[in-house]
């Protein structure tokens, strides 16, 4: 099972590509022709030539030819370096890293990845690659967890998370999910399988949001590699299923191989035999469609377990020397290992000890050169079992080996565990000082804005207050020539109107100086008309006491012509002064109060002035009362008195 785990942690997110290409194999073929014609034409410059090679090694990587693909990725090179093409060197670099690590060549990739880096990175704009820069460093992180070295696969993953894109959009969720998947790998490695579902749930929620289908086949792929890791199989079975319904309707044949693989892994394990042997011969039925080498191999090697187990020794031995066979072609040095194990078991059987000692040191020999410490203990367990009968030294030698590579074994883990822990420790120290700075940064600029804001506001206050005050002083000004200019108006008003007041009083004295002749020639007349009636003869009583009326009659009226004249004589001296003073004294009386106020300093009653100005005597009462106020008479001071001492 350590197998399958391994390889899904290292493919998980090359499977999308693969797995979309599987039904385009005839198509791919007839692009690799129509690349190689491309090639053969003369007049195609250095970059069209270096874009055909990876391309052409690109189709070659997706037919699982992988050392044809290496070839052209490798003649791309040599142009790019005598070009000096860094953008190319970065891609090539990228590519064959991808190709190296499907080929479990960690040494290999680990150098692609980091040499296309250094390359992106000496681009004019490398912030133009951060999707090239994400993967690499996913790459590098992919390396480090196959060969068990969590700390420095946390450290990659964590420097991932630089290149994801700013905006919450379906591509920075896609670069979320590898790096939760990758967080999932490496807390699996170390047996922190809570952690590891938890970042797996995590992935599937997003993947769910974007509708990665593929991702949440892959991420149930997981969930089940982490479940047959701790025994729980059929917990493990439920998941494969899971991804098994999805690889199924999205028609990708290696992602049904593999999982079918899996069951049959995890039915063996659960020695469910009849299951496990119908989905390993399912999984090897598709994989030889796609020929997928790797799936190949472990497929036969579990289904010549199943058949052991099943003392079918013949089918078994046939399918674990054809696991060998295609182990070697791919250079899958843990099955290979495997397929020696599974011989030895079978050797045991027949006591064939020369058989057990070669196999044996075949396994000893591929596991130092891959270095798989958990198989080489395997094989130091096999070869002190061996040696325990028949050669104490030796088995003493490789009981010690195996007791030296377990505890190695166990401090490697834990060594690992407290790597990822310190590796994760300064992670979220470095953010939470990052978290710090930012918000510090942030007060210092809020209050900066604050200051600014401040600042802003005084001078904003102070062009205010001084606005303001300008204005005012502009309308005071202003309103001083407006009142000027009233006072100017009214004093023209106040000169018009006692030019008009003059003009009317002369012409009042003049009408009354014409009453007064014109009353005086009435009063001679009636005087003269008197005389003619005296000396009329009287005939009779009757006549006599009627000329004596008429005489007396004409009397009165001339006593009373007398007197009007006499009257308009006070008025027209009485209003000459008085009108004057009161007209300085107070400006504001109407032309109708001053004649009032006239009337009533001549002791003329109410009904009087009423008669006189036709009003009614309470609008003489009225103005008595405004003329109390406007002349601001204390109340008990008679007015007639008031406006006798003016």
């Amino acid at each position: 099972m350590n197998t399958t785990f391994k390889r899904i942690l290292i493919l998980c997110f090359f499977s999308i590509a693969i797995g979309q290409s599987q039904n385009k194999d005839l198509s791919l073929k007839k692009n690799i022709d129509s690349l190689k014609t491309v090639l053969k034409n003369q007049k195609i410059n250095e970059l069209n030539k270096i874009k055909t090679l990876i391309k052409l090694g690109e189709s070659y990587f997706e037919v699982n030819d992988f050392h044809n693909s290496e070839v052209n990725y490798n003649k791309a090179e040599n142009i790019a370096l005598n070009t000096q093409d860094t953008l190319q060197l970065a891609i090539i670099n990228k590519k064959r890293a991808d190709l190296f690590i499907t080929n479990n060549d960690h040494i290999k990739a680990l150098e692609g990845y980091k040499n296309s880096i250094n390359f992106f990175n000496n681009t004019p704009n490398p912030d133009k690659y951060n999707e090239e820069l994400f993967f690499c460093y996913i790459g590098i992180s992919d390396v480090y967890i196959n060969t068990t070295r969590s700390g420095k696969a946390l450290e990659y993953v964590y420097k991932s998370e630089k290149y994801i894109p700013k905006e919450n959009d379906c591509l920075s969720k896609q670069f979320n999910i590898y790096i939760l998947n990758n967080l999932a790998f490496i807390h699996a490695e170390t047996d922190n399988y809570i952690e590891a579902i938890k970042y797996l749930k995590k992935a599937l929620l997003l993947e769910d949001e974007i509708n990665d289908y593929r991702g949440k086949a892959n991420t149930y792929n997981a969930f089940a590699i982490i479940y047959a890791k701790q025994g729980e199989n059929n917990k493990a079975i439920e998941y494969y299923n899971y991804s098994k319904k999805i690889y199924e309707e999205l028609k990708i044949k290696r992602g049904i191989a593999s999982i079918l693989n899996n069951l049959g892994v995890s039915y063996y394990d659960l020695k469910n035999y009849p299951k496990a042997e119908k989905k390993l011969q399912k999984a090897i039925n598709i994989a030889n469609t796609g020929n997928y080498k790797d799936i190949l191999a472990e497929s036969h090697l579990y289904l010549g377990k199943v058949y052991i187990s099943l003392n079918k020794i013949d089918l078994g031995l046939h399918n674990i020397d054809k696991s060998l066979l295609i182990a070697e072609a791919i250079n899958a040095s843990e099955v290979i290992i495997q397929c020696y194990l599974e011989k030895v078991q079978l050797a045991k059987r027949t006591n064939n000890s020369s058989e057990i000692i070669r196999l044996l040191n075949l396994s000893l020999e591929n596991s130092n050169n891959a270095d798989i410490p958990y198989l080489t203990k395997d094989i130091y367990n096999e070869l002190y079992t061996f040696h325990k009968t028949n050669d104490s030294k030796k088995a003493l030698f490789y009981h010690e080996k195996y007791t030296s590579l377990n505890n190695r074994i166990y401090s490697i883990k834990k060594i690992n565990q407290t790597e990822a822990l310190k590796t994760e420790f300064t992670y979220l120290k470095l953010q939470s000082d990052i978290k710090n700075k930012d918000i510090a940064l942030a007060l210092a600029s809020e209050k900066e804005k604050a200051s600014k804001v401040q600042f802003i506001l005084i001078i904003s206050l102070g062009l205010v207050l001084i606005s303001s005050l300008i204005i005012i002083i502009l309308r005071q000004k202003k309103l001083n020539r407006t009142r000027k200019k009233m006072w100017a108006s009214k004093k023209d008003l106040m000169a018009l109107k006692q030019e008009n007041t003059e003009k009317e009083i002369e012409f009042k004295n003049k009408q009354i100086t014409d009453f007064a002749i014109h009353i005086s020639e009435k009063n001679d007349l009636l005087e003269h008309i008197k005389q003619k009636i005296k000396k009329l003869p009287v005939l009779n009583k009757t006549i006599d006491s009627q000329i004596h009326d008429v005489i007396i009659f004409i009397n009165d009226d001339i006593s009373q012509n007398k007197e009007k004249v006499q009257l308009y004589t006070e008025i027209n001296e009485t209003t000459n002064s008085f009108n004057h003073k009161l007209t300085n004294l107070y400006p504001y009386l109407s032309e109708k109060e001053r004649r009032i106020a006239t009337l009533v300093r001549l002791n003329h009653t109410s009904k009087q002035i009423s008669l006189q100005l036709n009003i009614t005597p309470a609008s003489v009462d009225n103005y008595r009362s405004i003329l109390r106020k406007k002349m601001d008479v204390q109340k008990g001071t008679s007015i007639v008195k008031f406006i006798k001492n003016i």
